[in-house]
């Protein structure tokens, strides 16, 4: 039997590593931690499918008017948000709003 691409070696690699690693050293916050970037990715998801390519826009769009508003929170969700679709575009958004502080 031929390798399709010879050049790669084909040998098994244990993916459970990392998780095993991770699983004997998790703390309690990791847990919350977790949970909190699961729900964040799912709205960005869902965000994403409502707006299209323009998502990480919108959401810049709204973390601007909630800081306007005065909304921190708000603010640092749609973000956070916005990093999940365009992380160049949340850190000069995020450095932008740090040097008006």
């Amino acid at each position: 039997m031929r390798a399709l691409n010879p050049s790669v070696p084909i040998c098994a690699a244990n993916d459970d590593f990392g998780r095993k690693h991770r699983s004997r050293t998790a703390r309690a916050g990791d847990a919350v931690a977790h949970t909190a970037n699961e729900r964040v990715l799912t709205e960005a998801l869902r965000h994403l499918a409502r707006h299209g390519l323009s998502a990480a826009a919108h959401a810049r769009a709204h973390a601007a008017a909630a800081r306007l508003a005065g909304d921190e929170h708000g603010c640092a969700w749609w973000i956070a948000i916005c990093r999940q679709l365009d992380r160049p575009m949340a850190d000069a958004f995020a450095r932008r709003i740090a040097r008006r502080v």
